[in-house]
């Protein structure tokens, strides 16, 4: 029988701009950049989220703020939240790095240990990969606050949901929004609410629980993450096919703006430099700001996270059982790919994680992780490290041509029974591993993929085809 699944959700609500929320924002601006400047680093090391906070409280460091004192706090919470997520996403890199580093069980429980308690400062080799992947944190933000669940109230006023937000009397009055939304499907009661205050609307972001999802499918499906496509499964269906279309015009149009921008701002610090700061704050005021940068990228993230999620449900339609790589791992070499890697940027490739975790969890289908060393230049067929991908498609030793992504995603299926190659196993390991099954060692480097009319003929041995 099938579980019941409740997943906590984020919704946001549009409202107009009361003139009170602008010295909220600012002041609030200055405290996550003060408590990022502070604990964003060395600061927090060996404490917890209730220890800073009571550092914070002892030093009094934003008592002066004129700020109700709920709204002072609450938002103190979400920034150390923040900045200790922030050290938890950096500590799951290095133990990557303990498991690529060592095999030894005892060593990597030391290092594994010595990592999770906070001790990394005195091991060589944790501290060296903490000072790579835990940079010192800043905050720039200074336009959202949060609001406590019992510091606000909602009514429907003449059709519109009205959000009062209670501020105590010495710092001014009560604080009304009036929503866009007529309040139907909204329930307020007992969450916590941040307020972000955009350019001519507020954003009122709160958290709700949502139901589980319509029932998944039968399958036990792999996935193979695209660039044309979102994913393509093991049946060889494509899913999301606008999704390379979007992130190309995103990433080509941001490129094209960035390297003007770029020399303007040379000049900028050129003008700085030699003391013309007149010169240099106009150039930066008219030529450098980011209001349309930041909005185009904000439709571009709304418009591939609505695919990716679209994506993820079609496939979970057909699959029990979703398999796939580690969407957020970084490509091993980076320099053939250069233009690919800043198209397929890091939140690109987040929120196809993202939305398979999502929609697996919420229509109670099973993901899981894979290694996704080689995937995508093994023979499915064999299940060996032969033949060559180009472009999407994959060239057999045989000559027979394959789908390039269809192929991968049948690889990543097959890893999941895989006893000898984990999770976590070295990409180097992976290689030695896979060459070992292969009964003589075959050579397709010589393959001219390149000419069409050259391909090997599907009726020629193999011995034939690796002597060319």
């Amino acid at each position: 029988m099938s579980k019941t699944y409740r997943i906590n959700v984020t919704r946001t609500l549009h409202a107009d701009v009361p003139p009170e929320l602008t010295p909220i924002c600012q002041a609030m601006g200055y405290l996550r950049g003060d408590i990022w400047r502070r604990y964003g680093a060395l600061g927090n090391v060996g404490r917890s989220a209730l220890d800073i906070r009571k550092d914070i409280v002892a030093r009094n460091l934003y008592g002066p703020l004129p700020v109700d004192g709920t709204i002072r706090n609450e938002t103190t919470k979400d920034v150390v939240n923040d900045i200790l997520t922030y050290k938890a996403a950096a500590k799951l890199k290095v133990r990557q790095a303990i498991a690529a580093r060592t095999t030894d069980p005892i060593e990597r429980k030391r290092l594994y240990t010595r990592l999770k308690n906070d001790q990394w400062l005195d091991d060589p080799f944790l501290h060296r990969q903490m000072r790579a992947h835990f940079r010192h944190g800043v905050s720039h933000t200074a336009n959202q606050f949060i609001v406590r669940s019992d510091k606000h109230a909602s009514a429907i006023v003449d059709g519109r949901l009205v959000i009062t937000i209670r501020i105590a009397k010495q710092y001014g009055m009560d604080i009304r929004l009036i929503t866009t939304s007529n309040g139907k499907h909204v329930d307020l009661t007992g969450c916590n609410l941040r307020i972000c205050v955009k350019d001519g609307f507020t954003e009122i972001h709160y958290a709700t629980d949502k139901g589980a999802g319509r029932p998944h499918g039968e399958q036990a499906l792999g996935v193979d993450k695209g660039y044309t496509e979102a994913f393509t499964d093991s049946d060889g269906e494509a899913h999301g096919t606008a999704f390379g279309a979007v992130l190309t015009d995103y990433s080509d149009a941001a490129a094209k703006t960035g390297r003007p921008r770029n020399q303007l701002h040379a000049l900028e610090k050129k003008h700085r430099a030699a003391g013309r700061i007149a010169k240099a704050d106009r150039i930066r005021r008219g030529n450098l700001g980011r209001k349309k940068i930041d909005a185009r990228r904000s439709r571009a993230k709304k418009r591939l996270r609505t695919i990716a999620y679209q994506s993820a449900h079609s496939i979970v339609d057909k699959a029990a059982l979703v398999v796939s790589e580690d969407l957020t791992s970084p490509m091993a070499s980076q320099v053939p790919w250069k233009r690919y890697n800043r198209r397929m940027s890091g939140w690109a490739k987040g929120v196809l994680a993202e939305a398979l975790d999502s929609v697996c969890e919420q229509r109670d289908a099973k993901h899981v992780l894979v290694n996704g060393a080689y995937t995508s230049q093994m023979d499915s067929t064999t299940g060996l490290l032969q033949g060559k991908r180009v472009g999407d498609k994959f060239y057999r030793v045989t000559g027979d041509v394959l789908q390039a992504d269809h192929n991968a995603a049948l690889n990543v299926l097959a890893r999941l029974a895989d006893p000898e190659i984990k999770r976590f196993t070295p990409y180097r390991d992976v290689k030695r591993r896979l060459l070992a099954r292969s009964p003589a060692p075959l050579s397709v480097k010589r393959l001219e993929l390149g000419d069409p009319s050259r391909q090997p003929s599907a009726d020629k041995s193999i011995e034939q085809v690796c002597s060319r």
